[in-house]
């Protein structure tokens, strides 16, 4: 009757480790839609003067949006953000991924 009191226990315990690391992965899951943001910076990376334009549903449509507005005479750099959110305290935008290429 020991062992069978062992393998209960055990089982138990493997059974609550796996619950909780379900409820750990299934809380770090991002439920948003993803959303991607293009900032065509209207002078140089460094001066925080930028166009920003919301709501694209993918990294290409992000890029071709921002490769056709670059095509203007000030050949203007940018970047595409994922998840971006305003940062009151570094008056900025911040984001989970930034791609530029």
């Amino acid at each position: 009757m020991k062992p069978s009191l062992n393998l209960i226990i055990s089982l138990i315990l493997f059974s609550s480790l796996a619950v909780v690391i379900y409820f750990i992965n299934a809380s770090e899951q991002d439920d948003r839609p993803e959303s991607w943001s293009a900032f065509i910076y209207t002078g140089d990376y460094g001066s925080g003067r930028y166009q920003k334009q919301d709501g694209f549903p993918s990294l290409d449509a992000c890029r071709t949006y921002s490769n056709a507005k670059e095509n203007n005479p000030n050949s203007a750099p940018w970047e595409c953000g994922l998840y971006c959110e305003f940062d009151s305290r570094r008056q900025g935008f911040e984001c989970q991924t930034m791609e530029n290429n």
